[in-house]
């Protein structure tokens, strides 16, 4: 059965709603954390009680899911389609992103060393997510050297792993620098390990 135009319209409008909940929730778990938020404070940031908050999102568990889950959609989106030096291209464009929004990178630094306690609720998650960006830079640099396009001695498992590490510190760094720029430092770095010219778009 086709959707009625009065569906449609509830439908968008419930959209546009989550994804209200999902900017004042980025806002709040970016300052204080995960730990120290207010789903309180999250609802009433955007004229909602706590059952209507709940009404889309049942725990805070499930709204700070979602917030990940839309950068972490937004990153595939990007990353759809390339494959090896591709990738990397890639890897830099989500790197622009985020550099344009510093929320996002607070966000993950303040959550990222929160969770490295077991008992954490996104520890996990943290652990899961960190294991499968590993495996896929991993087997993109592996794609690379296959076409050619990696420095000969250059390690891909090792250097997903700098890589990482790399991208982490830089953007705890520009944090406190509002005139850092992470996106150039990846770029010199991955320019240091290919044998083609990496070209990014401003």
């Amino acid at each position: 059965m086709a959707m009625t135009k009065k569906a449609r319209g509830e439908y968008r409008k419930t959209s546009r709603r989550r994804e209200e909940i999902l900017d004042a929730a980025l806002e709040v778990f970016s300052r204080v954390g995960y730990l120290n938020a207010s789903v309180t404070e999250i609802a009433r940031s955007v004229n909602l009680t706590l059952p209507g908050l709940s009404h889309h999102y049942p725990s805070k568990a499930a709204l700070f899911s979602a917030v990940l889950e839309r950068r972490d959609l937004q990153a595939q989106e990007i990353l759809s389609g390339r494959r090896g030096v591709d990738v990397l291209l890639g890897l830099i464009a989500i790197a622009q992103r985020d550099q344009a929004d510093r929320r996002a990178t607070r966000l993950f630094a303040i959550i990222a060393a929160e969770a490295t306690d077991s008992g954490h609720p996104m520890h996990t998650y943290f652990r899961e997510r960190y294991a499968m960006v590993l495996k896929d830079i991993t087997r993109t640099l592996d794609e690379a050297a296959k076409a050619g396009h990696l420095k000969p001695g250059v390690d891909p498992a090792e250097t997903a792993r700098r890589y990482v590490a790399l991208s982490d510190g830089l953007q705890i760094q520009a944090l406190y620098d509002d005139d850092a720029s992470e996106v150039t430092s990846l770029l010199s770095y991955l320019q240091e390990i290919v044998t083609v010219d990496l070209h990014v778009e401003d």
